[in-house]
C-alpha cells in the first residue's frame, strides 16, 4: 500500500505523456508515482490505495470524458482529477469543473506545468490536514469548534496548526470577538500537552492590585485580606499551557515577574522568598497594538519579544465574510436544539441582511444575534423580524446587496458581489485574484462565468 502521508498520483495516461509526468515527479520529489494506461487503467483505480491526483487522459481508458470523471470521483473519493486535453477553450473548462474536474492542462503537458500542479496541491493538503487536526482537536468531547472555509481563516488555522507543534510561546492578536481563546484552546489540544491542563485568566477582568497573586499565588498574611494560602494560576497549569487573555493589561511592575518567568522558568508567590519552577506553555491575547504600546512605554520590549514567538492574528469578521453563511448554519443548529426548537434554516431576506451589516463585536455579537433569534422565532425559518441588529448597520456599503428571493440567491448574490469586489482589489488581474482566494485560476475562472461576471 502506498504511504498515507506521502502524495501519491496516479497517471491514466499513454506512453507519450508518461515521461513527462514521471520528468515532474522527479523534479517535486516526495511523492509516489503509478503509471497505467490501456485495460489496466480501470484496475488500478480500483486497487484500493490513497490516490491524492489522478492526471487522466481519456483516451487512456476508453472513455468519455464525462464518464471518465465520474468513475473517478465514484473510485477514488477525496482525489482531484487534472485532465490532461488536446484543444479546448473556457466553456469546455467551466463543464469540466461542473461535473467535478480540478484543473486541465494540455496534453501532453509541459513538465512546468505539472510541476506548479503537483506542488500546488501538496500545499493545499498539508494546509487541510493541519487544519482538520486543529478543528477536531477543539470539537473532542467538546460544544464549541472553528468554522472555517474562507482563505483568511485558513491561514490562521495553518499558522496555528504549527505553532501547536512546538513548545514556544504564541501571542494570539484579533478584536474582541474573533475567537482568540477558542484559537488558544485548539493550540493547546493538537499539542503535546493537551493531556494536562488549559488555564485561562483574563486579566482586564481582575483588579490591578490582585493580578500578582492571581498569576503566581500567595502566602498568608502576604497582604490584609489573605487568610489562607492561595495557589496561582502558573501552579494551577503546572504541565500544561497557561492562556494569559489581554496581556497588554499588565501593570509594568508585573511585567518584569512575567519577564523572569518565560527567561528562567522560575516565579515566587506573593510573600514568599523562594523560588518555584515553572513548567509552564504560554499563550498569551491581545486586541491591543502590543507594538504600539512598547514605543509608548506602557509594554515592556523585551517581555513583547518573549511572549510574541510564533503571531497568530485573527481577522474580524468583517474581513472573512464568506464564513458567515456556514457561523449562521451553525449556530442556528446550536441553539435550535439546545432550545429545542425546529428551526431548519433562515430566509434569504434575513441572510442577505446580516451580511450587509459590519458586526463590530464580530463572531460573539453573530453568535448573540442568532441566539436571540432563535429565542424568539415561531416557525421553521429566521426571517428578517427576528434578526435585531442596529439600524446602522444595514448602511454599510461593503457588503453584499439586500435582496429578495430565498437562500440560495441571497448566496449567489454575495458570492458574485465578493468576487467582484477582490477582482477589483487585483486590478481585474484573475491571477492574482485567484492567490488572494486560495483557488487556481481555472476554478475562479469558472466560477465567474457561472456567475456572469466578465
Amino acid at each position: 500500500m502506498i504511504d498515507s502521508i506521502r502524495f501519491s498520483i496516479l497517471a491514466l495516461v499513454g506512453r507519450s505523456t508518461a515521461a513527462v509526468v514521471e520528468d515532474a515527479v522527479e523534479s517535486v520529489g516526495a511523492c509516489d508515482l503509478r503509471i497505467d494506461g490501456g485495460e489496466s487503467a480501470i484496475e488500478a483505480v480500483k486497487s484500493g490505495d490513497k490516490v491524492d491526483l489522478v492526471l487522466l487522459d481519456p483516451d487512456a481508458m476508453s472513455m468519455a470524458t464525462a464518464d471518465g470523471i465520474a468513475f473517478l470521483k465514484a473510485a477514488c473519493p477525496g482525489c482531484e482529477i487534472a485532465l490532461l486535453l488536446g484543444e479546448h477553450d473556457i466553456t469546455m473548462d467551466v463543464e469540466l469543473m461542473r461535473l467535478g474536474a480540478y484543473d486541465s492542462l494540455p496534453n501532453p503537458p509541459s513538465t512546468a506545468d505539472l510541476v506548479v500542479l503537483i506542488r500546488g496541491l501538496m500545499e493545499k493538503n498539508e494546509m487541510e490536514r493541519e487544519n482538520r487536526a486543529m478543528v477536531e482537536a477543539l470539537g473532542y468531547g467538546r460544544a464549541q469548534t472553528i468554522i472555517s472555509h474562507s482563505p483568511e481563516m485558513e491561514k490562521v488555522l495553518s499558522m496555528a496548526a504549527r505553532a501547536a507543534k512546538s513548545d514556544s510561546t504564541v501571542l494570539i492578536s484579533g478584536e474582541s470577538g474573533t475567537g482568540k481563546e477558542l484559537v488558544a484552546r485548539a493550540i493547546h489540544l493538537a499539542g503535546p500537552r493537551k493531556h494536562k491542563a488549559f488555564v485561562p485568566v483574563n486579566i482586564a477582568a481582575l483588579q490591578e492590585n490582585l493580578i500578582e497573586s492571581e498569576l503566581f499565588g500567595h502566602v498568608k498574611g502576604a497582604f490584609t485580606g489573605a487568610m489562607a494560602d492561595r495557589t496561582g494560576r502558573f501552579a494551577l497549569a503546572d504541565g500544561g499551557t497557561l492562556f494569559i487573555d489581554e496581556i497588554g493589561e499588565i501593570p509594568p511592575g508585573i511585567q518584569v515577574k512575567l519577564l523572569r518567568v518565560l527567561q528562567f522558568g522560575s516565579y515566587e508567590r506573593v510573600g514568599e522568598n523562594t523560588p518555584r519552577e515553572s513548567d509552564v506553555r504560554i499563550i498569551a491575547a491581545t486586541n491591543r497594538d502590543l507594538e504600539a504600546e512598547v514605543r509608548a512605554g506602557r509594554f515592556r520590549a523585551d517581555l513583547y519579544y518573549r511572549v510574541n514567538v510564533v503571531p497568530v492574528s485573527l481577522p474580524a469578521l468583517r474581513d472573512h465574510r464568506a464564513d458567515i453563511p456556514f457561523l449562521v448554519e451553525y449556530f442556528i443548529k446550536k441553539y435550535a436544539t439546545k432550545n429545542r426548537k425546529p428551526i431548519s434554516s433562515i430566509t434569504g431576506e434575513a441572510m442577505a441582511r446580516i451580511m450587509r451589516y459590519p458586526f463590530p463585536g464580530n463572531v460573539r455579537e453573530l453568535e448573540n444575534v442568532l441566539e436571540r433569534g432563535v429565542v424568539l422565532c415561531r416557525g421553521e425559518y429566521l426571517t428578517e423580524t427576528d434578526i435585531f441588529l442596529p439600524t446602522e448597520g444595514d448602511k454599510n456599503d461593503d457588503a453584499a446587496p439586500l435582496i429578495a428571493g430565498g437562500y440560495d440567491e441571497a448566496m449567489g448574490a454575495f458570492e458574485k458581489d465578493f468576487l467582484s469586489r477582490v477582482l477589483e482589489r487585483s486590478g481585474h488581474n484573475k491571477s492574482a485574484a485567484a492567490r488572494e482566494l486560495g483557488i487556481n485560476e481555472r476554478r475562479l475562472r469558472y466560477r465567474l462565468k457561472v456567475l456572469g461576471i466578465e
